[in-house]
C-alpha cells in the first residue's frame, strides 16, 4: 500500500471508532450528569489531574517506544525481537503500575484534601488507581499494533472499553448505587472498561500470533516504508542492545510527557480553585468545573477525533521519510495535514457558534453548558493545528522543542489562570487557552520551517473554508428555525436534521473546490 494510504486507512479506521467511541461517551455523559449531578461530576473530572500522572508513566513513553522499535524490526523482518520486545515492555510496565497502583491508592486521602482541596475525591480515586496495570498492558500491546500499521485492533479496543464502561455504570446504577450515586459509580465504569478493553487486546495478540502467521505476511505492503521482509535469518539482537535502544527512546518521551502532565494537572486543579474566588463558593466552582469539563469541552474535543488519528499516523510516518531524506514527500504531507486540520477547526467553529447554546440544552438539559460550547467554540482551530503540528515535529525528532513550546503555552495558560479567572471567570480561561495555542503553535511552526519549507494558501485553506463554513452554518440555522416552526418532529431531532445538512453542504461545496483545484 501506498504512503499516502497507509496514513489514510489507518487515520480512517481509528476515525471511525473514535467517532463511534465518542458518541457513547457522550451518552454516558448525559447518564452520568442526570444520575450524579454537575457536582458529583466535578468531583470525578477532579481526580484525573492526580490519576493522569500515574498514567503517563506506565503509557505514554511504552507506547511509543514500542511502536518505533516494531515498525523498524517489522521492516528489516526481525519477527523474533518484536516478540521479545513485547514480553519486555509488558513486564516493565506491569510491576511500575502495580508500584503507582499503591501509591496512588495509600496516599488518595492525603491527595485530595491537600492537593485537590476535597476531600470527597478519595475514594474515587483509589477505585481508579485500579484500573493502572490493565491500562500499562493493554498500552503496551496497542504499541506493537501501531507499530504494525494495524489500528484496527486498538481501534476496537477503544470500542469495547467504551461499551463496557457505559454498561458497567448502568447496571450499577440500578444495583449497587441505586440511591447513593456519586463520583464513585464513573470511577468503577472506567475500571471496567479499561479490564474488558484490556482483555480484548490480550486475546488479540494471542490469536494474531497463533492463527495470524500469514496475514502478517501478506499485509508487510502496509508498513509506510512499504518494505518487505528479507528472507534471510532472523537476527537476534542481544537483550542488553534491546533494553538501551528501547529506553533511549521511550524515557526522554515519558519525561517530555510526564513534564506536560505535571503543569497540565496543575492547570487543572487550579481552575476550580480559582473559580472560588469568582463564585464565592466552593460547590458552585466544583458544578462549573464539572459542567465545563464533562459537559461542554467534550463536545468541541469530538471533531477532534479525526485529527488525533491523524496524529497517531503522522508520527512514524514522518519520523521514516525524514530518515530517508524524502522532503518532497514530507513537505506534502506536512501541507495536506495542515490544510485539512485548520477546515475541520473552521466548519467546528462554525458549527459551535450557531448551535452551542441549543447542543447544552437538548443534550444535557444545561444552559451553561450551551453557553460555555458557544463561548469556546473559537478554540477549534487552534486547539486541532497545535495538535497535528507538534506530532509532525516529533516525527523530525525534535520531542525536546515540542516539550519547551508546551511547557511555555500551558505556562501561559497557568498564568491567565491566576491573574484573569478572579476577575472574569471561565472566560479568562478562554483568554489563557487562545495565547498559549497560539505561541505554540508560532513556535512548533518556526522549527518546521527551519527543517524544511512547505506550500500554505491562506486563501485556500483560511478564507475559502471560512465562507463555506459561514454560509452553511447560515443557513442550517435557518433550516433548523423552519423546522421548529412547523413542528411535529423532536428537538434532538430537528437538531440532526440541520446538522447533517451543514455537514453535507460544507463538504459538497469543499470537495468540489478540492477537485477543481487538484
Amino acid at each position: 500500500m501506498s504512503y499516502k494510504k497507509t496514513i489514510f486507512t489507518g487515520t480512517l479506521i481509528l476515525t471511525l471508532s473514535g467517532f463511534l467511541s465518542r458518541i457513547l461517551g457522550f451518552y454516558n455523559r448525559i447518564f452520568l450528569s442526570n444520575l450524579i449531578g454537575a457536582k458529583e461530576l466535578g468531583v470525578y473530572q477532579l481526580i484525573f489531574p492526580v490519576y493522569m500522572l500515574c498514567f503517563t508513566l506506565v503509557c505514554h513513553g511504552f507506547e511509543t517506544g514500542i511502536s518505533n522499535l516494531t515498525s523498524r524490526f517489522y521492516a528489516t523482518g526481525e519477527k523474533k525481537n518484536i516478540h521479545r520486545l513485547i514480553r519486555l515492555t509488558c513486564t516493565l510496565a506491569f510491576l511500575l503500575s502495580l508500584i503507582l497502583l499503591s501509591i496512588l491508592y495509600e496516599s488518595a486521602g492525603y491527595l485530595s484534601t491537600h492537593l485537590l482541596h476535597e476531600a470527597s475525591a478519595a475514594p474515587a480515586l483509589r477505585i481508579a488507581a485500579l484500573s493502572l496495570p490493565f491500562v500499562a498492558v493493554k498500552s503496551c500491546l496497542h504499541g506493537y499494533y501501531i507499530g504494525l500499521n494495524r489500528s484496527s485492533v486498538p481501534a476496537a479496543s477503544q470500542l469495547v472499553e467504551q461499551c463496557a464502561r457505559v454498561g458497567s455504570i448502568y447496571l450499577l446504577s440500578i444495583s449497587v448505587y441505586l440511591f447513593t450515586a456519586d463520583a464513585r459509580i464513573a470511577a468503577w465504569g472506567m475500571v471496567i472498561g479499561e479490564i474488558a478493553s484490556t482483555v480484548y487486546t490480550v486475546l488479540a495478540y494471542a490469536y494474531t500470533n497463533l492463527f495470524g502467521e500469514r496475514p502478517v505476511r501478506r499485509r508487510f505492503s502496509r508498513h509506510p516504508a512499504n518494505i518487505r521482509p528479507n528472507h534471510s535469518p532472523e537476527p537476534s539482537m542481544p537483550f542488553s542492545v534491546m533494553v538501551r535502544e528501547f529506553f533511549s527512546f521511550s524515557i526522554p518521551l515519558t519525561i517530555n510527557h510526564f513534564s506536560l502532565t505535571i503543569i497540565s494537572s496543575l492547570e487543572n486543579m487550579l481552575i476550580p480553585f480559582m473559580l472560588v474566588s469568582y463564585l464565592g463558593s466552593q460547590t458552585r466552582a466544583l458544578e462549573c468545573y464539572g459542567t465545563l469539563t464533562g459537559m461542554a469541552l467534550p463536545f468541541l474535543f469530538f471533531p477532534a477525533t479525526i485529527v488525533n488519528s491523524l496524529s497517531v499516523m503522522l508520527l512514524p510516518a514522518i519520523s521514516y521519510s525524514y530518515k530517508q531524506k524524502k522532503m518532497m514527500q514530507i513537505r506534502s504531507t506536512i501541507s495536506k495535514s495542515l490544510h485539512y486540520c485548520i477546515i475541520i477547526g473552521i466548519f467546528s467553529t462554525f458549527g459551535f457558534l450557531i448551535y452551542g447554546n441549543t447542543l447544552g440544552n437538548i443534550v444535557f438539559g444545561s444552559e451553561e453548558a450551551g453557553h460555555y460550547v458557544y463561548m469556546f467554540a473559537i478554540l477549534c482551530p487552534f486547539m486541532y493545528t497545535a495538535q497535528t503540528i507538534s506530532s509532525i515535529l516529533n516525527g523530525f525528532g525534535s520531542t525536546r522543542q515540542t516539550l519547551y513550546h508546551n511547557l511555555l503555552g500551558m505556562g501561559m495558560r497557568i498564568l491567565f489562570i491566576l491573574t484573569m479567572i478572579p476577575s472574569f471567570g471561565i472566560q479568562g480561561y478562554l483568554y489563557g487557552l487562545l495565547a498559549g495555542y497560539s505561541v505554540q503553535i508560532l513556535l512548533d511552526l518556526f522549527c518546521i520551517f527551519k527543517v524544511t519549507s512547505f506550500p500554505f494558501s491562506v486563501e485556500k485553506t483560511l478564507l475559502l473554508p471560512a465562507a463555506l463554513a459561514l454560509a452553511g452554518s447560515w443557513l442550517s440555522d435557518r433550516l433548523y428555525h423552519h423546522l421548529l416552526l412547523t413542528g411535529g418532529l423532536h428537538p434532538f431531532f430537528m437538531l440532526v436534521i440541520s446538522g447533517l445538512f451543514y455537514c453535507a453542504f460544507f463538504l459538497t461545496l469543499q470537495l468540489t473546490v478540492e477537485h477543481c483545484s487538484a
